[in-house]
Protein backbone atom coordinates (compact mmCIF):
# COMPACT_ATOMS: atom_id res chain seq x y z
CA UNK A 1 0.00 0.00 0.00
CA UNK A 2 1.39 3.42 -0.98
CA UNK A 3 0.02 5.33 1.97
CA UNK A 4 3.25 5.50 3.95
CA UNK A 5 5.90 6.80 1.49
CA UNK A 6 6.07 10.33 2.90
CA UNK A 7 5.31 9.12 6.40
CA UNK A 8 8.09 6.54 6.28
CA UNK A 9 10.95 8.96 5.74
CA UNK A 10 9.58 11.52 8.15
CA UNK A 11 9.49 8.88 10.86
CA UNK A 12 13.07 7.89 10.04
CA UNK A 13 14.07 11.51 10.55
CA UNK A 14 12.31 11.58 13.92
CA UNK A 15 14.09 8.42 14.99
CA UNK A 16 17.49 10.08 14.55
CA UNK A 17 16.66 13.57 15.78
CA UNK A 18 14.22 13.06 18.66
CA UNK A 19 14.62 11.26 21.94
CA UNK A 20 13.07 7.81 21.88
CA UNK A 21 9.29 8.09 22.10
CA UNK A 22 7.11 5.99 24.35
CA UNK A 23 6.00 2.83 22.47
CA UNK A 24 2.67 3.43 20.82
CA UNK A 25 1.20 0.21 22.12
CA UNK A 26 2.02 1.11 25.74
CA UNK A 27 -0.75 3.51 26.75
CA UNK A 28 -1.90 1.82 29.94
CA UNK A 29 -2.47 4.87 32.11
CA UNK A 30 -1.44 4.55 35.79
CA UNK A 31 -4.18 4.34 38.38
CA UNK A 32 -2.70 7.28 40.29
CA UNK A 33 -2.67 9.77 37.42
CA UNK A 34 -5.73 9.50 35.19
CA UNK A 35 -6.57 11.94 32.44
CA UNK A 36 -10.02 12.30 33.86
CA UNK A 37 -12.33 15.21 34.50
CA UNK A 38 -15.98 15.25 35.34
CA UNK A 39 -18.43 15.68 32.48
CA UNK A 40 -19.33 19.23 33.48
CA UNK A 41 -15.69 20.35 33.39
CA UNK A 42 -15.01 18.74 30.02
CA UNK A 43 -18.23 20.01 28.44
CA UNK A 44 -17.07 23.55 29.25
CA UNK A 45 -13.70 23.06 27.54
CA UNK A 46 -13.60 25.16 24.39
CA UNK A 47 -10.95 25.08 21.68
CA UNK A 48 -8.64 28.07 21.96
CA UNK A 49 -6.65 27.40 18.79
CA UNK A 50 -7.20 25.94 15.37
CA UNK A 51 -5.98 22.36 15.17
CA UNK A 52 -3.54 21.37 12.42
CA UNK A 53 -4.81 17.80 12.48
CA UNK A 54 -6.88 16.57 9.58
CA UNK A 55 -7.65 12.87 9.31
CA UNK A 56 -7.87 11.55 5.77
CA UNK A 57 -9.54 8.19 5.32
CA UNK A 58 -7.39 5.74 3.35
CA UNK A 59 -8.86 3.74 0.46
CA UNK A 60 -11.04 0.91 1.70
CA UNK A 61 -9.83 -2.64 1.27
CA UNK A 62 -11.34 -4.24 -1.89
CA UNK A 63 -13.06 -6.91 0.19
CA UNK A 64 -14.55 -4.29 2.49
CA UNK A 65 -14.56 -4.21 6.28
CA UNK A 66 -18.14 -4.83 7.43
CA UNK A 67 -18.52 -4.23 11.13
CA UNK A 68 -20.40 -2.31 13.78
CA UNK A 69 -18.80 0.39 15.90
CA UNK A 70 -21.88 1.03 18.05
CA UNK A 71 -23.13 -1.49 20.62
CA UNK A 72 -26.80 -2.14 21.27
CA UNK A 73 -28.97 -1.78 24.33
CA UNK A 74 -31.45 -4.09 26.04
CA UNK A 75 -32.19 -7.10 23.86
CA UNK A 76 -35.18 -9.35 23.25
CA UNK A 77 -37.40 -7.22 25.45
CA UNK A 78 -35.47 -8.26 28.55
CA UNK A 79 -35.26 -5.52 31.15
CA UNK A 80 -31.76 -4.69 32.36
CA UNK A 81 -31.13 -1.49 34.27
CA UNK A 82 -27.43 -1.41 33.30
CA UNK A 83 -28.40 -1.12 29.64
CA UNK A 84 -31.29 1.29 30.08
CA UNK A 85 -29.16 4.36 29.45
CA UNK A 86 -29.00 6.72 26.51
CA UNK A 87 -25.33 6.16 25.72
CA UNK A 88 -23.98 3.09 23.93
CA UNK A 89 -20.71 1.23 23.71
CA UNK A 90 -18.68 2.81 20.89
CA UNK A 91 -15.51 1.77 19.08
CA UNK A 92 -13.39 4.90 18.54
CA UNK A 93 -12.45 4.07 14.96
CA UNK A 94 -13.51 5.38 11.52
CA UNK A 95 -16.60 3.98 9.84
CA UNK A 96 -17.67 4.32 6.21
CA UNK A 97 -21.26 3.80 5.13
CA UNK A 98 -21.24 2.45 1.57
CA UNK A 99 -24.64 0.79 1.41
CA UNK A 100 -27.82 0.95 3.50
CA UNK A 101 -27.33 -0.94 6.76
CA UNK A 102 -23.73 -1.85 5.84
CA UNK A 103 -21.01 -0.11 7.81
CA UNK A 104 -17.29 -0.56 7.13
CA UNK A 105 -15.31 -0.13 10.37
CA UNK A 106 -11.64 0.02 9.54
CA UNK A 107 -8.31 1.67 10.31
CA UNK A 108 -4.56 1.38 9.74
CA UNK A 109 -1.57 0.98 12.06
CA UNK A 110 2.21 0.86 11.76
CA UNK A 111 2.51 -1.22 14.92
CA UNK A 112 2.84 -4.98 15.18
CA UNK A 113 1.11 -4.85 18.58
CA UNK A 114 -1.20 -1.83 18.38
CA UNK A 115 -3.65 -0.25 20.80
CA UNK A 116 -7.42 -0.16 20.24
CA UNK A 117 -9.77 2.47 21.70
CA UNK A 118 -13.37 2.29 22.91
CA UNK A 119 -15.88 4.36 24.83
CA UNK A 120 -17.60 2.41 27.61
CA UNK A 121 -20.70 4.13 29.06
CA UNK A 122 -21.41 1.57 31.79
CA UNK A 123 -20.47 1.55 35.47
CA UNK A 124 -17.73 -0.96 36.37
CA UNK A 125 -20.04 -2.92 38.67
CA UNK A 126 -22.41 -3.47 35.74
CA UNK A 127 -19.80 -5.35 33.70
CA UNK A 128 -18.84 -8.89 34.67
CA UNK A 129 -15.94 -9.14 32.24
CA UNK A 130 -14.75 -7.79 28.90
CA UNK A 131 -13.22 -9.78 26.08
CA UNK A 132 -11.16 -8.84 23.02
CA UNK A 133 -10.65 -11.24 20.12
CA UNK A 134 -8.45 -10.81 17.04
CA UNK A 135 -9.10 -13.03 14.03
CA UNK A 136 -7.24 -13.63 10.78
CA UNK A 137 -10.11 -13.93 8.31
CA UNK A 138 -8.02 -13.80 5.15
CA UNK A 139 -9.32 -17.14 3.88
CA UNK A 140 -12.54 -16.98 1.89
CA UNK A 141 -13.98 -19.98 3.72
CA UNK A 142 -15.10 -19.06 7.28
CA UNK A 143 -14.07 -22.46 8.61
CA UNK A 144 -10.47 -21.58 7.79
CA UNK A 145 -10.50 -18.35 9.80
CA UNK A 146 -8.00 -18.38 12.65
CA UNK A 147 -8.14 -16.67 16.02
CA UNK A 148 -4.71 -15.17 16.73
CA UNK A 149 -5.56 -13.63 20.09
CA UNK A 150 -8.16 -13.76 22.83
CA UNK A 151 -7.92 -11.92 26.12
CA UNK A 152 -10.21 -10.81 28.91
CA UNK A 153 -10.11 -7.69 31.09
CA UNK A 154 -11.76 -6.22 34.15
CA UNK A 155 -13.39 -2.83 33.66
CA UNK A 156 -12.57 -0.02 36.12
CA UNK A 157 -13.06 3.78 36.30
CA UNK A 158 -15.72 3.96 33.58
CA UNK A 159 -17.70 5.62 32.05
CA UNK A 160 -14.96 6.90 29.77
CA UNK A 161 -12.68 6.24 26.82
CA UNK A 162 -10.41 3.24 27.38
CA UNK A 163 -7.43 1.75 25.58
CA UNK A 164 -6.62 -1.93 25.08
CA UNK A 165 -2.96 -2.50 24.22
CA UNK A 166 -2.27 -5.82 22.56
CA UNK A 167 0.53 -7.75 24.29
CA UNK A 168 3.93 -7.85 22.60
CA UNK A 169 3.39 -11.54 21.89
CA UNK A 170 0.76 -10.56 19.32
CA UNK A 171 2.37 -9.63 16.01
CA UNK A 172 0.13 -8.40 13.20
CA UNK A 173 1.57 -9.14 9.77
CA UNK A 174 1.94 -6.22 7.32
CA UNK A 175 -0.66 -5.76 4.58
CA UNK A 176 -3.09 -8.20 6.18
CA UNK A 177 -6.56 -7.29 7.50
CA UNK A 178 -7.52 -8.52 10.95
CA UNK A 179 -11.03 -8.61 12.38
CA UNK A 180 -11.37 -7.62 16.06
CA UNK A 181 -14.35 -8.23 18.32
CA UNK A 182 -15.00 -6.52 21.66
CA UNK A 183 -17.57 -8.16 23.95
CA UNK A 184 -18.86 -6.91 27.30
CA UNK A 185 -20.70 -9.38 29.53
CA UNK A 186 -23.26 -7.24 31.38
CA UNK A 187 -24.67 -7.95 34.84
CA UNK A 188 -28.37 -8.43 34.16
CA UNK A 189 -29.45 -10.94 36.76
CA UNK A 190 -29.89 -14.49 35.60
CA UNK A 191 -30.07 -13.68 31.89
CA UNK A 192 -26.72 -13.17 30.15
CA UNK A 193 -26.65 -9.93 28.21
CA UNK A 194 -23.71 -9.22 25.92
CA UNK A 195 -22.97 -5.90 24.21
CA UNK A 196 -20.39 -5.97 21.44
CA UNK A 197 -18.76 -4.03 18.62
CA UNK A 198 -16.45 -5.22 15.86
CA UNK A 199 -14.20 -3.80 13.17
CA UNK A 200 -10.96 -4.25 11.27
CA UNK A 201 -7.32 -3.26 11.50
CA UNK A 202 -4.54 -3.45 8.93
CA UNK A 203 -0.83 -3.03 9.60
CA UNK A 204 1.01 -0.94 7.01
CA UNK A 205 4.64 -1.72 6.18
CA UNK A 206 7.08 1.19 5.96
CA UNK A 207 9.21 1.74 2.88
CA UNK A 208 12.68 2.83 4.03
CA UNK A 209 13.99 3.49 0.51
CA UNK A 210 12.08 6.69 -0.22
CA UNK A 211 14.37 9.53 -1.47
CA UNK A 212 12.28 12.25 0.16
CA UNK A 213 13.95 14.33 2.86
CA UNK A 214 12.62 14.25 6.42
CA UNK A 215 11.82 17.51 8.16
CA UNK A 216 11.84 16.24 11.74
CA UNK A 217 15.34 17.62 12.44
CA UNK A 218 13.98 21.15 12.24
CA UNK A 219 11.57 20.62 15.14
CA UNK A 220 12.86 22.35 18.29
CA UNK A 221 11.25 20.18 20.97
CA UNK A 222 9.95 16.71 21.74
CA UNK A 223 6.42 18.04 22.11
CA UNK A 224 6.47 19.56 18.62
CA UNK A 225 7.94 16.35 17.22
CA UNK A 226 5.16 14.21 18.68
CA UNK A 227 2.48 16.58 17.44
CA UNK A 228 3.99 16.54 13.96
CA UNK A 229 3.91 12.76 14.03
CA UNK A 230 0.21 12.81 14.94
CA UNK A 231 -0.45 15.22 12.07
CA UNK A 232 1.42 12.97 9.64
CA UNK A 233 -0.33 9.84 10.89
CA UNK A 234 -3.70 11.55 10.41
CA UNK A 235 -2.84 12.82 6.93
CA UNK A 236 -1.88 9.30 5.88
CA UNK A 237 -4.90 7.61 7.45
CA UNK A 238 -2.92 5.83 10.19
CA UNK A 239 -5.78 5.99 12.66
CA UNK A 240 -4.81 3.69 15.51
CA UNK A 241 -1.37 5.29 15.96
CA UNK A 242 -2.68 8.85 15.66
CA UNK A 243 -5.24 8.46 18.44
CA UNK A 244 -2.83 6.53 20.69
CA UNK A 245 0.03 9.02 20.42
CA UNK A 246 -2.30 12.00 20.91
CA UNK A 247 -3.75 10.34 24.03
CA UNK A 248 -0.21 9.88 25.35
CA UNK A 249 0.46 13.57 24.77
CA UNK A 250 -2.69 14.55 26.66
CA UNK A 251 -1.64 12.28 29.52
CA UNK A 252 1.87 13.77 29.71
CA UNK A 253 0.62 17.37 29.41
CA UNK A 254 -2.91 17.45 30.90
CA UNK A 255 -2.90 21.25 31.17
CA UNK A 256 -2.10 21.85 27.48
CA UNK A 257 -5.38 22.99 25.93
CA UNK A 258 -3.97 22.64 22.42
CA UNK A 259 -3.97 18.87 22.79
CA UNK A 260 -7.61 18.97 23.91
CA UNK A 261 -8.40 20.90 20.72
CA UNK A 262 -6.48 18.37 18.65
CA UNK A 263 -8.35 15.49 20.32
CA UNK A 264 -11.67 17.14 19.52
CA UNK A 265 -10.63 17.66 15.90
CA UNK A 266 -9.37 14.10 15.43
CA UNK A 267 -12.55 12.49 16.76
CA UNK A 268 -14.69 15.03 14.92
CA UNK A 269 -13.05 14.07 11.63
CA UNK A 270 -14.54 10.57 11.94
CA UNK A 271 -17.96 11.72 13.10
CA UNK A 272 -17.43 11.05 16.82
CA UNK A 273 -17.35 14.64 18.09
CA UNK A 274 -19.88 13.75 20.79
CA UNK A 275 -17.17 11.62 22.46
CA UNK A 276 -14.40 14.22 22.27
CA UNK A 277 -15.20 15.66 25.71
CA UNK A 278 -15.53 12.33 27.46
CA UNK A 279 -12.81 11.50 30.00
CA UNK A 280 -9.91 9.22 29.11
CA UNK A 281 -9.77 6.78 32.00
CA UNK A 282 -7.14 4.30 33.23
CA UNK A 283 -9.01 1.08 32.94
CA UNK A 284 -8.02 -2.17 31.50
CA UNK A 285 -5.17 -4.59 31.09
CA UNK A 286 -5.68 -7.58 28.81
CA UNK A 287 -5.11 -10.97 30.37
CA UNK A 288 -5.20 -14.43 28.87
CA UNK A 289 -8.43 -16.06 29.96
CA UNK A 290 -11.14 -18.54 29.18
CA UNK A 291 -13.37 -17.64 26.27
CA UNK A 292 -16.84 -16.35 26.96
CA UNK A 293 -18.25 -18.62 24.24
CA UNK A 294 -20.11 -15.76 22.62
CA UNK A 295 -21.71 -15.92 19.21
CA UNK A 296 -20.57 -13.25 16.80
Amino acid sequence: MGLALTLAVALIGFATSQEKAQPLADIRLPETSPVKQNSAQQSQTKPTTISQIKFKRPPLSPRGAPGNRKGGGTRDGYSCSALEIKERLMALVPAVELEPEISNVWGLTLEASPTLWFYIPYQPQDIKVGELEIWDETAKEPKKHQQIYQGTFTVTNTPGAISLALPSTVKLEPEKNYHWYLNLNINCGREAQVVNVNGWIQRVALNNNSPLQASGDRLPARRSGDLNRVIMYAENGIWYDAITLLAQMRHRHPQTKTFVTDWQKLLGDIGLEEFANKPIVPCCKLEAGARLNLKK
